[in-house]
């Protein structure tokens, strides 16, 4: 795959990397009694090859990020190609890949595709405009500067989004619906369907016209694939040491540990979860010894086609602060996210595993090499793994109903 592919599908949702301590951010969006701001420019329909997404602009709120929309969607804004040369009135966004993400779909971005680009990234647009609302269509904002092109279509609530877009259009109900499809046919996929999810065209509609009819499928759609990733070097290692059963008020988790590829992330584990391994109070800084560590917390953020994560502990249950210790990451060739059921260990960098751990639902290969995978859990815990991901959650993915361990236990 070409380097930059390989950047975006690393990143392909902002949440969706798996750190540790889900902190809870300040929301700015509008108080409870207040009635959101509505959409008052044209609308943008973005015809998919998995149903249509309509959604109204925010020409007054975001004037530059429309207008930017705009003049790629109708062909006025010249861009360059993949070959380096420019394209004049040809439409940007028309016949692209959409890329699934853990908040729903991306599109625009042919840079990642090597198919052309649509220009320097600028300083984002202050707009005044939260992501409190499903349906928001977000401008993306990567490295503190915003994508001249690429945007999200976010499926659900996320109170941090707007730190990393900006929001230009409200989608309606409808499209919300279409936009968690899609993410969960990519998703669900690796990103990497049998048949591709294409953007055919975007049409811009004026206040009081009809929608056009919606634009049939495309000659060569089907090439519009991501190559599919080359296939391990090595073998993958089977795990070969005890099980940890976890308990869980939804079902059991059981999940064989990888003892002799991440030997110290599983010995870690296995003395937190039998109460022999001493640890910090988070809140006093006194040492707690003979505790079983993980029994009572909870899976404190929960997201779709991704994974469920513990991220509370003992003393601390936003897993604000220090636990008192921390090690390296263990990766080994050929122990790859590439199946459902991965054990791994959160963090928030190479060398700051030591508490927290998230269990995944599909392959997702774009999490290889920055986790440590210590174990692999069973078909009947993945069922138990989806059906916690689809607890109803707030804005920050934290799931309503509480998911709590009752108990986890190391069997031979």
């Amino acid at each position: 795959m070409r380097p930059s592919l390989i950047a975006t599908l690393a990143c392909l949702a902002s949440s969706s990397l798996i750190a540790q301590t889900h902190r809870a951010t300040a929301s700015h969006a509008a108080p409870a009694h207040a009635a959101p701001v509505e959409p008052t420019g044209p609308t943008a329909v973005f015809d998919t090859s998995s149903g249509r997404v309509v959604c109204r602009l925010y020409d007054k709120q975001a004037p530059q990020t429309v207008a930017t929309f705009l003049a790629l969607a109708k062909g006025e804004k010249d861009w360059t190609g993949a070959d380096g040369t420019v394209r004049h009135g040809k439409p940007f966004y028309d016949a692209t890949q959409l890329i699934g993400v853990t908040d729903g779909f991306r599109g625009g971005d042919r840079e990642a595709f090597s198919q052309g680009n649509a220009g320097p990234a600028v300083e984002p647009e202050k707009t005044g405009l939260d992501t409190e609302r499903p349906g928001r269509l977000v401008a993306v904002v990567k490295d503190g500067k915003q994508n001249a092109a690429s945007f999200v279509v976010l499926d659900h609530t996320i109170a941090d989004f707007s730190k990393r877009g900006v929001v230009f259009g409200q989608c309606d109900d409808a499209s919300v619906t279409v936009a968690a499809d899609i993410a969960h046919t990519l998703l669900s996929a690796d990103n990497r369907p049998l048949h591709p999810v294409v953007l055919r065209r975007v049409a811009i509609v004026a206040a009081g016209q009809e929608l056009p009819p919606p634009a049939p499928p495309m000659e060569g759609e089907a090439d519009l694939t991501i190559p599919p990733l080359p296939a391990p070097a090595v073998p993958a290692p089977d795990p070969t040491g005890p099980t940890a059963i976890i308990e869980t008020t939804l079902g059991t988790i059981s999940c064989k540990l990888f003892d002799k590829e991440a030997p110290i992330g599983v010995a870690n584990f296995v003395a937190l979860a039998n109460g022999t391994k001493s640890f910090k109070n988070p809140s006093t800084g006194v040492e707690v010894k003979g505790r079983r560590f993980y029994d009572g917390l909870h899976f404190g953020r929960v997201i779709p086609d991704f994974m469920i994560q513990n991220n509370d502990r003992p003393f601390d249950p936003k897993g604000d602060h220090d636990i008192g210790f921390h090690f390296g990451n263990e990766i080994v060739p050929g122990l790859s996210f590439d199946r459902p059921g991965r054990l791994a260990y959160a963090n928030s960098g190479p060398n700051t595993n030591n508490t927290e751990f998230f269990v995944t639902e599909h392959p997702i290969r774009r999490l290889d090499g920055s986790y440590t995978i210590f174990g692999q859990c069973d078909d009947a815990s993945v069922k138990v793994v989806e059906a916690a991901a689809r607890i109803p959650r707030d804005d920050h993915d934290k799931p309503l109903v509480p998911i709590t361990i009752k108990r986890v236990t190391i069997s031979k």
